[in-house]
């Protein structure tokens, strides 16, 4: 069986770690609230091998992503279950370190490109 989940949100504190083979993560979450006046609502993502040495740099609490990838499950000793989404796709809509608040070069002046 196989499944795939969609999730577009803003992030909060990105967490870059290395593993003992070397192998880097970036683990984030993403918040699924509907609404800036709803309560948060927090999926945990994992971005993993090179992609993840290419986002460690671009990613930053607040931007807007769209992220893709299949959800995973872990149950810890205690009973807990831990909901993860492995990411597969990584895009950043909208960064607030960019003047006009898009994820571009910076370069637009409100022309359409084309």
């Amino acid at each position: 069986m196989w499944g795939k989940t969609i999730q577009i949100g803003h992030i909060g504190e990105p967490e870059v770690r290395t593993n003992d083979k070397g192998k880097t993560y970036v683990r984030f979450g993403v918040n699924m609230a509907k609404k800036s006046t709803d309560e948060a609502m927090w999926l945990n993502c994992i971005i993993g091998g090179r992609f993840a040495e290419v986002m460690k740099d671009r990613l930053m609490r607040g931007q807007l992503v769209f992220v893709e990838g299949a959800l995973s499950f872990r149950k810890a000793q205690n009973g807990t279950v831990y909901t993860n989404l492995m990411v597969d796709t990584c895009r950043i809509l909208r960064d607030p370190r960019s003047a006009n608040g898009s994820a571009g070069d910076g370069e637009e002046d409100g022309e359409i490109p084309f």
